[in-house]
C-alpha cells in the first residue's frame, strides 16, 4: 500500500508565517483539509494534489476586481445596455477611454507572453486591438451621425470580451495579471517569473519548479542526508537545486550564495532551504493582503487559527489602503477579548505589524510592534479611528502637484511609533487658520485620541467631558467678541495662542489668554490656571480651547462627531 507522507510546519519569523498563513489561505479557498493546532499545520501530501491549480485560484479570486481582465470585460454591460436613442456625450467618452484602456493592455508585453500560452487561436486579439480607434465628433455633427463608428467599435469590443470570457482564455490572461499585480512584489528570477520561462504556461512552470520537486523530496530517504535547512531543521542531501534552494529569489530577502558569500564566517553560507519550505516562501504574497503597490501583514504569534483569521481580510476595487489597515487593526481588536488583553506583555508583544510598499525599492518592507497598551489605545477609539479613515487633507504643493495626507493614517503611524498628536494637532490648525482645513470636528477626534494616548501611555490624560467643556469656554469667548463685533480680532488671538501651544509657552498663551478676556472686561476661567504645570495637559487644554474659538458652529461640530461615532 502506497505511504502517504505527511507535512508538518511550524511557525516562526514573519516572513515564514505569512507563508504559512498563505498555504492556508490557499487550502481553505479549496477546501483542501488540514490540521491547524497551536503553532503548526500538518497536512497529507493529498492537499498538494493539483496545487498549482489551486496556488492561481486563490490570486485570482481574491484580486479579479483589481485586474486589467476585469476592468476590460466589465464593460459588458454598458454594450448590453446599449440603446441607441440614449446615447449622448458621455456614452462616447466612456467608450473612447475603454478604448484607449483595451488598446494599452492588449498589446502590453504580458498580454503578448499570454497570447503565445493560450492554444485558442479563434480571434487574434494584436489583430483585433488594431480594429480599436477612437470615435471622434466634429462640431458641425450630432451623436446620430456618429452612431454607425460607435456600433462598430461596440461590436470590437463585444468580440474582444466574448474571447476573453472564455475559460482557457480568461485562465491564462488572469494567471497573467495576478503575476504581475500580487505575486511580483514578493518574489521574482524562478519558476515562471524566470526570463527564459515567461511565455510557457506559468501553471505548469509553478508545478514543475515548487511542487513536484516537494513530492520528489518528501518520498526521498534522508538517511545519509548531511545538511540542515536554515528554516525548519529538515535534513537536505546537497546545496543545490533542486535538493536546495538559497533565498536570493524573495524580493530583499536572500543573498546570492553563488556571488557574495563574503557575508559569511569563513566565505560559508549556510541560508539553503528545503523544497517543502521552498513552496512556503512562494506562498509569501497570499499570506499578506495587497492594494495596489502596498500590501499589510499581521505576525501574530498566539496561534496558528488568529493568525489566518486576522490575515483574511476581505477587499475590492474600491478599498483604499487605510480602509485595509482599519480593518486589518479592528480585526486583532475583534479576535482579542478582554481577559486576552489583559494577560501578560509579553504575549501580546508579540503581534508585529509588517508593511509593504513595493514602490519603494530600497525598502520595501517596514515593521511596528503592536503593545498591549497600544492594543488598548486603538479598541477603546475605536470608533473615533473610525471616523478618519477616509478623510485627506491638503497641506500644499510641491513639484507642481498637490500634496495630501491621510488623517487615519498620520494618527495610526505616531501611535505606532509611540509619538503624541501635537505635531499634527497643530499644523491642522495652522490649516485652519489659514482657511485651507474646515474640519474642526476631525480635529476634535485627534485631540482625544492623543489625550487617551496620553492618558494609556503616561496616565497623564483628561476626561473626554473636560476636553468638550473647555471647547465650549473657548466657543463662548469667539460669541463675546462676535457680539462686541470684534470678530475680526479673533484670528490673530488663535495664531498668538497657537504660537505658544506650539512652542509649549505657557506663559505667552496666559499672557494672550488674560489680554483677550480683559478686552472683555471678563475674568480668565480657572480651569487654565490647573494645568500650567503639566505639559501634555496644558497643550491638550489649549488646543480644545482653540477648537472652540475657531469654531463659530461649535454646537454643531459636537453632534457632527457624535453623529460620526454613532454610525459604524
Amino acid at each position: 500500500m502506497k505511504k502517504i507522507e505527511k507535512v508538518r510546519l511550524e511557525l516562526s519569523d514573519w516572513l515564514y508565517n505569512a507563508g504559512i498563513v498563505g498555504l492556508c489561505k490557499i487550502f481553505d479557498t479549496s477546501d483542501v483539509n488540514y490540521k491547524a493546532d497551536d503553532n503548526y499545520i500538518e497536512f497529507d501530501e493529498t492537499a498538494l494534489e493539483n496545487f498549482e491549480e489551486k496556488y492561481f485560484k486563490y490570486f485570482i479570486d481574491k484580486y479579479i476586481s483589481f485586474t486589467s481582465w476585469y476592468k476590460i470585460v466589465k464593460f459588458e454591460d454598458k454594450l448590453i445596455r446599449f440603446d441607441e436613442n440614449e446615447v449622448d456625450e458621455r456614452y462616447v467618452k466612456d467608450l473612447n477611454e475603454q478604448i484607449e484602456y483595451m488598446k494599452s493592455k492588449l498589446k502590453s508585453a504580458s498580454y503578448k507572453s499570454a497570447y503565445q500560452i493560450i492554444d485558442d487561436k479563434e480571434i487574434d486579439l494584436l489583430k483585433e486591438e488594431k480594429k480599436l480607434k477612437k470615435v471622434s465628433k466634429t462640431k458641425k455633427q450630432s451623436i446620430k451621425d456618429i452612431l454607425p463608428k460607435i456600433k462598430k467599435q461596440n461590436e470590437v469590443i463585444g468580440g474582444i470580451i466574448k474571447y476573453l470570457k472564455k475559460d482557457n482564455v480568461k485562465k491564462i490572461i488572469l494567471g497573467k495579471n495576478v503575476i504581475y499585480d500580487i505575486i511580483t512584489k514578493f518574489w521574482s528570477d524562478v519558476s515562471f517569473l524566470h526570463k527564459n520561462s515567461s511565455k510557457n504556461d506559468m501553471y505548469l512552470e509553478y508545478k514543475k519548479y515548487f511542487l513536484d520537486n516537494m513530492i520528489n523530496y518528501l518520498k526521498s530517504k534522508k538517511d545519509n542526508f548531511k545538511y540542515s535547512c536554515f528554516s525548519c531543521d529538515r535534513l537536505i542531501s546537497n546545496l543545490s537545486k533542486p535538493n536546495s534552494y538559497d533565498l536570493t529569489w524573495i524580493n530583499k530577502m536572500g543573498v546570492d550564495m553563488s556571488r557574495k558569500t563574503s557575508h559569511f564566517w569563513n566565505f560559508y553560507g549556510d541560508i539553503f532551504i528545503c523544497p517543502i519550505c521552498n513552496l512556503v516562501y512562494s506562498c509569501i504574497p497570499a499570506g499578506f493582503t495587497v492594494i495596489r503597490d502596498k500590501g499589510i501583514f499581521i505576525n501574530q504569534n498566539s496561534d496558528i487559527n488568529t493568525l489566518i483569521k486576522v490575515n483574511n481580510t476581505a477587499i475590492d476595487n474600491n478599498t483604499s489602503f487605510q480602509e485595509l489597515e482599519e480593518k486589518t487593526y479592528f480585526a486583532i481588536v475583534d479576535n482579542l477579548n478582554q481577559s486576552q488583553i489583559e494577560r501578560a506583555e509579553k504575549e501580546i508583544d508579540n503581534i508585529q505589524i509588517v508593511k509593504l510598499d513595493s514602490s519603494n525599492s530600497t525598502r520595501p518592507y517596514t515593521f511596528n510592534i503592536m503593545s498591549k497598551k497600544k492594543l488598548r489605545i486603538i479598541k477603546n477609539n475605536k470608533k473615533l479611528l473610525r471616523g478618519l479613515v477616509n478623510v485627506s487633507v491638503k497641506i500644499g504643493r510641491k513639484n507642481g502637484r498637490d500634496i495630501y495626507i491621510n488623517l487615519y493614517t498620520e494618527v495610526i503611524n505616531r501611535l505606532y511609533d509611540d509619538k503624541k498628536l501635537f505635531d499634527l494637532i497643530s499644523k491642522l490648525f495652522y490649516l485652519n487658520l489659514d482657511d485651507k482645513f474646515k474640519k474642526l470636528w476631525n480635529l476634535k477626534t485627534i485631540i482625544k485620541i492623543n489625550d487617551s494616548y496620553i492618558g494609556g501611555i503616561m496616565g497623564r490624560g483628561i476626561y473626554y467631558k473636560e476636553i468638550d467643556q473647555i471647547q465650549q469656554i473657548g466657543f463662548d469667548l469667539r460669541k463675546a467678541y462676535k457680539e462686541k463685533n470684534a470678530e475680526n480680532k479673533i484670528n490673530g488671538i488663535s495664531y498668538r495662542l497657537l504660537n505658544a501651544l506650539k512652542t509649549k509657552n505657557s506663559s505667552k498663551f496666559m499672557e494672550t489668554l488674560f489680554n483677550a478676556y480683559m478686552y472683555l472686561n471678563k475674568a480668565i476661567p480657572v480651569k487654565f490656571i490647573d494645568v500650567l504645570k503639566d505639559e501634555d495637559k496644558f497643550q491638550t487644554i489649549g488646543y480644545s480651547f482653540l477648537l472652540g474659538l475657531q469654531g463659530e458652529i461649535g454646537k454643531l461640530d459636537f453632534d457632527k462627531e457624535k453623529e460620526c461615532s454613532d454610525n459604524e
